[in-house]
């Protein structure tokens, strides 16, 4: 596995410097930037492969100006699933349990004020039968 590892690791890294290596690894370690890193950086290569991994903010410098790219589409991506899971899962706060539960509370919710709805019904009917 290790061996798989590290040719996967040399064709990735083929065009950095040791450096760049060495950002990019501290920057992709735990698959999703888990240390929150910014990266700066004037390296294409670099920069490239990190726009390929979710939430890594980069800065570039244009004209002596330090500017923060906006988001790469691999963080759009994975921000757009994790937002949809979400969203199914009503916030991630909800099991699937608890999902059912509401869904039965809602349910007997309906059937209760159906049932009181009826029964207003009858009274109306009756009075108005009275009246006439």
């Amino acid at each position: 596995n290790s061996n798989n590892n590290s040719k996967r690791k040399n064709w990735a890294f083929k065009d950095f410097s040791e450096a760049s290596t060495d950002v990019f690894n501290l920057a992709t370690d735990g698959g999703n930037n888990s240390q929150s890193y910014f990266v700066a950086t004037q390296d294409d290569a670099l920069a490239d492969a990190l726009r390929a991994m979710p939430y890594v903010p980069l800065f570039r410098l244009g004209r002596a100006v330090l500017l923060l790219e906006s988001p790469s589409s691999a963080s759009r991506s994975y921000t757009g699933s994790n937002e949809r899971e979400k969203l199914a899962s009503a916030g991630g706060l909800m099991t699937a349990e608890e999902r059912q539960m509401v869904k039965a509370v809602k349910k007997k919710d309906r059937k209760k004020r159906k049932d009181v709805m009826k029964e207003e019904q009858k009274k109306l009917e009756k009075r108005t039968r009275e009246e006439f």
